[in-house]
């Protein structure tokens, strides 16, 4: 699951929530990028206090198993396809993406673009608004 999927499973109101929410469990695995993502947007976007941040994902954040780390083999990979994919600013998802692949864990997406780009890795990817 990538940030765009997670910020919309946790969050009742959000436009998308109950297309995601589905997906969401407390044994899901996700890469380490992606929750720091969600709780800087929590944080900023969303104006949740810390505390309510960490809270929110315990689950997840507090149980190494469920965290997927960037490894230094996914960075290097991805350095080395970024002429390729035509990176920028995607160097993130990119790396959530590679992150994925070499764990074998789907992604979960509300976002075209990292749709896209994790296809282009070899990740299994849902794209939720098809």
């Amino acid at each position: 699951m990538d940030t765009s999927a997670l910020i919309a499973a946790l969050v009742a109101d959000h436009e998308h929530h109950s297309i995601s929410r589905p997906h969401l469990s407390v044994n899901l695995r996700l890469p380490a990028i992606v929750l720091a993502e969600t709780f800087g947007q929590l944080r900023r976007t969303l104006g949740q206090s810390a505390a309510n941040a960490t809270a929110v994902l315990r689950p997840w954040a507090t149980h190494p198993t469920h965290i997927l780390p960037t490894t230094s083999a996914a960075v290097s990979t991805i350095f080395g396809r970024a002429v390729e994919l035509d990176l920028a600013g995607s160097i993130h998802d990119a790396l959530i993406a590679q992150v994925c692949v070499d764990a074998d864990v789907p992604i979960v997406t509300l976002d075209g673009r990292q749709h896209r780009l994790a296809l282009a890795l070899g990740a299994r990817s849902v794209y939720l608004l098809a």
